[in-house]
């Protein structure tokens, strides 16, 4: 009997949950999945209703649909934004490895160009492989700056590489 309850519940309140579901079908996670979402606040709502509170269902179900509904598209960014960010990290380390592997890195003519700090970040990091939270410890200075000088000894390297090639092209040609 308790699941013809839920039934019955669900079919009455679905144009409520698509049209709080439709609100949102634009901020990267697909319609079913905000409408099963705002499913789960529809049944959060029910177990914590008290009827004695004098408000209608109906409002009290909104805001745990929305809730649910939220909490996803949260969820969603969230572990987006996690994926982006490790995909670049790994990215970058395979550039900086394959260049340093390959020998296309001289890393002595390479340091002369990078500060002494650099130097560190660059020994730590890609030749260590050192965490940033690890060398911004080790050398006393926030995460935030490892993170940006690392990125600055990226492109460099990447502005070495295309140098090198460029200049391998053009002396491949005078030949």
């Amino acid at each position: 009997m308790k699941s013809d309850r839920l039934t019955k519940l669900c079919m009455d309140y679905l144009p409520l949950i698509k049209s709080i579901a439709s609100k949102y079908k634009e901020k990267g996670v697909p319609f079913e999945d905000l409408v099963q979402e705002g499913f789960l606040g529809l049944l959060e709502a029910e177990k914590r209703f008290d009827p004695s509170k004098k408000v209608k269902f109906s409002t009290y179900a909104f805001y745990w649909i929305k809730k649910k509904i939220l909490e996803a598209i949260q969820r969603e960014k969230m572990q987006s934004l996690d994926f982006i960010e490790l995909n670049e990290e790994i990215l970058e380390n395979l550039v900086i490895e394959k260049t340093y592997e390959s020998g296309d890195l001289d890393i002595s003519s390479f340091n002369k160009n990078l500060s002494p700090l650099e130097q560190k970040i660059f020994k730590l990091h890609f030749q260590e492989g050192k965490a940033l939270s690890q060398i911004a410890k080790e050398l006393g200075i926030r995460r935030e700056k490892v993170r940006q000088i690392k990125q600055l000894i990226i492109r460099k390297i990447k502005i070495n590489q295309k140098l090198t090639k460029d200049l391998y092209a053009v002396n491949t040609k005078n030949v």
